[in-house]
């Protein structure tokens, strides 16, 4: 591809060199014939192939520079970290500098001796190309559009050309097509009219004419040729009009253009035109062309037929106010354009034209073609450089790199193992998570004008709504990673993963339990066929298979599951709809047409990129190891766009090019750290398994945002900046290392066959599977699929504004709405009928005590809240009781706002507005303003256990404790938790002006 684009650059330049020349000497040109020629050259050489093929130096070296073989190495500290005065001398290079650089980057293509690296440094259109500091803002987001897609200016280029390409051969294809249904109407000319055309084709050469055809309609004469015998097409009313003379002219001129071969010129100009659609130099040669042709047709005519020039002349006028619009038919030769008439006419009547080429001219015309149509010059490097590039200590292309990657893991192929993950956190991560909860509570006392998020200021009321709720979740969960015992439990190794895997290089199978503490889950290779050995043998584990024993070839299964209406497996045909294969480590993968794309911090992600991405740096001793150090640019930061991520990984050619140690940042224009490292990655242990390698210990090495300089720490306001990402005019403080996870094979077995029972994934009987390939769900034994489940209610969404009320009677009589609570807090409960059923006086004793303590709670909430803004109010359904409803206050101790809802459906009218599903016991919250600020979207399972958690916290009581009090005392202890938690909630809103 590199060739081929400096082929074609170079052949454009040399035409385009050509056509200026001949622009300027065509006033000494007399004979058209000839700059013909000259011009038609033009053409020809934009399509010939390069015989001779000189190296050309541009901006190369001046007296006393020395090209060194590699790039030096940038300076690290012990630790393997980039040292603080670190120096890229790539990145302080001027345009001219950066220009050279890439000019001998295109050399690497044509000639073995230059792949060596000085071409492995600048192998990427990425790195080579280097951004000075005045880089306009808009040309870095466009070179991170590109590259965020593996483009790079080359490729999108190559996109446009072809783009161009395709779309100008199918406007020509589209013209011939419609100008070939026209010429079904054609009919063959008289006999008299063809031979007439036979005896004038004898006059200037021809052993035989073309043959005649006549076409109803506006058409102007022409000669076609495209995939037939040539014919010479002529309008049938025009020819109707002329007389014997005229006749004659007019059938010279197209036989002229027969003889002199214009027709293969049509197919030229296809050619270059659709190749080089976007030179306007071919443009303006085709334009010139079809001048220089007419002028020699024109001759042919008068030096022929010399008696007949007035008659000619009045062919052209005829023929030319015959057609009312220039028509456009590829590879056809007309009779020429009106806007030249005039010029035409003067020389048929005044001047003497010529047709011929002279012996000079000949001879001229073959010099030029020996010289311009084998040469292509390509930019190359100088000898000297050449030379110093041809020294035996030369690094190794990154294409060599990546490949030594690549096949030192195929060869361990089929691959069996057994690996685990583990993460450990220190006190950066314990110190950041405080300053974050400290952050969080200073928010709330904060004035707004100071809380910006993504660089706005937030409104009063999205301010109360968020920190009511938002806010309180965070802080709850980071008070949760606390408590001493989360501390101790994150200062020590947690097990996170842990998997059974196997491939060849295309077909996988893999074994994750669900829970890590399952006791009677094996990972090993062992058979699943029969398929009740899922059952039997596998309790919460998750079993993918990928191959062509299975049809569809990808299985999933999940394990048991309780409910058996939930899916517990699935089947389809596209490595893309795996969502979860994800590894830190090689896997020996040949493909990777996942559902997401690999962690950009992992060795998969790391060397399986194009070559063009990366670039060679240099060499540096690690642990006395000689390593390479290789690195890659990739887009920009999204809030600065002058800064790119990069990556850089040293790599020990001697195990398998493995990556010893990589980094990952964020750089500045000059290739400098920003703020510190994201990540980096240390391979801990290498094993060698029948002369290849594999890393069998990784740690990955995650970093956090450190706590601010004591400068940086003189405010609230700055905190409250760094916690609510408002970056502006405020320096980021640096990374620091935070937490590690170790990647760890525990047992590995290179060549290893698996037993087609484990590949071919069965189901048992009565399992659930979703079909990936129809979206159906399925049961085994069962070859229809199951209904479609209804959709689920709409709910009421958060912070959104009310529904109206739509109730039947108000227990009081009175008539009410929403809008006469404004300026307080509605609790609107919607009770079913489950209440209204029980004799309050006959409860069973295992649900008295229950009942006892539920409504001393209820009673505590109803007197604390009496005389504030708050209404309590209840709607009950369709067609209960007064009397019931009145019972059940009675009971309670206190008289609330009640309505019975008016019947639409299954459910009530107000009922279904709020969430849409049948009567359920549920709890809104209204604003003073009227808008939701609490509903059960946000009561799920996770979000209410940590609040339930978070609430015992305060209150001091000990969850582990609770499952060991007595039943009443659990009872009552758990109700304490749950009025703490109603408690807090409504006082949060209360707070909301």
């Amino acid at each position: 591809m590199d060739l081929l684009w400096k082929l074609l650059i170079s052949n454009a330049a040399i035409a385009g060199g050509l056509f200026v020349i001949v622009l300027l000497i065509r006033r000494w040109i007399k004979n058209p014939a000839l700059l013909h020629m000259l011009l038609l050259l033009v053409l020809i050489k934009l399509i010939t192939p390069a015989v001779w093929q000189p190296q050309i130096a541009l901006l190369s070296h001046g007296p006393g520079s020395v090209v060194s073989p590699v790039e030096k190495a940038p300076v690290t500290d012990g630790t393997g970290l980039l040292a603080e005065n670190e120096s890229n001398t790539n990145t302080k290079l001027n345009a001219f500098n950066s220009l050279r650089k890439r000019m001998q980057e295109t050399s690497k293509g044509s000639s073995p001796a230059t792949t060596t690296e000085t071409v492995s440094n600048t192998s990427t259109a990425e790195t080579s190309i280097e951004i000075p500091v005045s880089t306009p803002a808009w040309y870095l987001r466009l070179a991170a559009a590109f590259t965020a897609r593996g483009w790079t200016w080359a490729t999108s280029l190559f996109l446009i050309w072809a783009l161009g390409t395709v779309i100008c051969c199918f406007i020509a294809a589209l013209r011939i097509f419609r100008f070939q249904r026209l010429l079904k109407l054609a009919r063959p000319a008289s006999a008299a009219l063809q031979h007439r055309a036979g005896v004038l084709g004898t006059h200037i050469g021809l052993k035989s004419a073309p043959q005649v055809v006549l076409l109803p309609g506006a058409i102007s004469p022409l000669l076609w040729a495209f995939c037939c015998r040539a014919q010479i097409i002529l309008p049938e009313r025009l020819l109707a009009e002329l007389n014997e003379a005229e006749r004659d002219t007019l059938l010279l001129h197209e036989l002229a253009h027969y003889r002199r071969g214009d027709h293969w010129v049509r197919l030229i100009e296809l050619v270059t035109t659709a190749l080089y659609w976007w030179y306007p130099v071919v443009w303006w040669v085709r334009r010139e062309i079809r001048l220089t042709e007419e002028a020699c047709c024109d001759a042919w005519v008068i030096q022929t037929e010399p008696d007949k020039r007035r008659a000619y002349a009045e062919v052209l006028v005829k023929a030319t106010g015959f057609v009312s619009q220039t028509q456009r038919i590829p590879v056809a030769t007309g009779m020429g354009s009106a806007w030249i008439l005039e010029q035409r006419l003067t020389s048929i009547m005044c001047d003497t034209l010529q047709h011929q080429i002279s012996r000079r001219g000949k001879f001229l015309l073959a010099t030029i073609a020996l010289l311009l149509l084998s040469l292509a010059p390509l930019p190359g490097t100088s000898q000297a450089e050449t030379k110093v590039a041809e020294k035996p200590d030369q690094l190794p292309s990154v294409e060599e790199i990546l490949n030594g990657y690549r096949d030192n893991i195929q060869c361990l192929l089929p691959l069996e193992m057994t690996y685990r993950i583990t993460a450990q956190e220190n006190m950066n991560c314990i110190t950041r998570d405080r300053l974050n909860l400290q952050v969080l509570r200073d928010i709330q006392k904060a004035d707004r004008s100071e809380i910006m998020i993504d660089g706005k200021i937030m409104s009063e009321e999205q301010l109360q709504l968020t920190v009511a709720h938002s806010f309180t979740q965070q802080e709850m969960f980071l008070e949760s990673q606390l408590t001493p015992e989360a501390v101790r439990k994150r200062l020590g190794e947690t097990v996170l993963d842990q998997r059974y895997f196997w491939t060849d290089g295309r077909a996988f199978h893999q074994r994750r339990p669900y829970q890590l503490r399952q006791k009677n889950t094996t990972l090993e290779q062992r058979p699943v066929w029969p398929a009740e050995n899922l059952n039997q043998h596998y309790n919460e584990i998750e079993l993918i298979s990928w191959s062509d024993q299975n049809q569809p070839p990808l299985r999933r299964w999940y394990g048991k599951k309780r409910n058996h209406q939930l899916p517990q497996g699935e089947i389809g045909n596209e490595l893309k709809q795996i969502p979860n294969l994800k590894t830190s480590a090689p896997l020996g993968l040949q493909e990777y047409q996942w559902a997401e794309e690999l962690p950009e911090y992992s060795l998969d992600a790391c060397l399986t990129k194009p070559p063009h991405r990366y670039r060679v740096v240099g060499r540096e001793k690690r642990d006395g190891r000689p390593l390479i150090l290789v690195e890659y640019l990739n887009e920009p930061h999204a809030q600065s766009p002058e800064k790119r991520w990069r990556m850089r990984a040293w790599i020990d050619p001697a195990q398998g090019f493995l990556p010893l140690r990589i980094e990952w940042g964020y750089v500045d224009q000059e290739n400098q750290l920003a703020r510190g490292l994201s990540q980096h990655a240390e391979v801990l242990q290498v094993k060698q398994v029948d002369g290849c390698y594999y890393p069998t210990r990784i740690r990955f090495q995650e970093y956090t945002t450190g706590t601010p300089k004591k400068q940086e720490q003189s405010s609230q306001t700055n905190e409250i900046k760094i916690f609510t990402k408002n970056l502006k005019d405020f320096p980021a403080p640096p990374t620091v290392p935070g937490r590690s996870t170790t990647w760890e094979v525990l047992d590995i077995h290179p060549h290893q066959q698996i037993t087609p029972e484990a590949l071919a994934l069965q189901f048992p009987e009565g399992t659930v599977y979703e079909n990936r390939i129809d979206g159906r769900t399925y049961i085994i034994g069962n070859e229809q699929p199951l209904p479609e489940p209804p959709e689920p209610p709409e709910m009421v969404h958060l912070f959104t504004q009310a529904p109206p009320l739509q109730v039947a009677e108000w227990m009081d009589g009175n008539q009410r709405n929403l809008k006469d609570f404004r300026g307080k807090v509605v609790v609107l409960l919607f009770l079913d009928d489950t209440f209204l059923k029980f004799d309050f006086a006959k409860l069973p004793p295992e649900m008295e005590q229950y009942f006892v303590e539920a409504q001393k709670m209820l009673l505590r909430l109803h007197q604390k809240y009496a005389n504030k803004e708050i209404v309590f109010l209840e709607i009950y359904p369709p067609d209960s009781s007064k009397a019931k409803i009145r019972e059940f206050h009675q009971y309670l101790g206190f008289e609330t706002l009640a309505a019975i809802d008016q019947r639409q459906g299954e459910g009530g009218a107000t009922n279904m507005k709020y969430h849409g599903a049948q009567v359920a016991p549920t709890c809104f919250m209204l604003s003073r303003k009227g808008r939701i600020v609490f509903s059960p979207e946000i009561i799920d399972s996770i979000m209410m256990e940590e609040h339930f958690q978070h609430a015992a916290r305060k209150l001091s009581i000990s969850l582990d404790e609770l499952e060991k009090l007595p039943k009443d005392e659990a009872t009552r202890q758990s109700l304490r938790v749950m009025e703490y938690m109603i408690r807090e909630q409504i006082d949060k809103v209360l707070a909301i002006q």
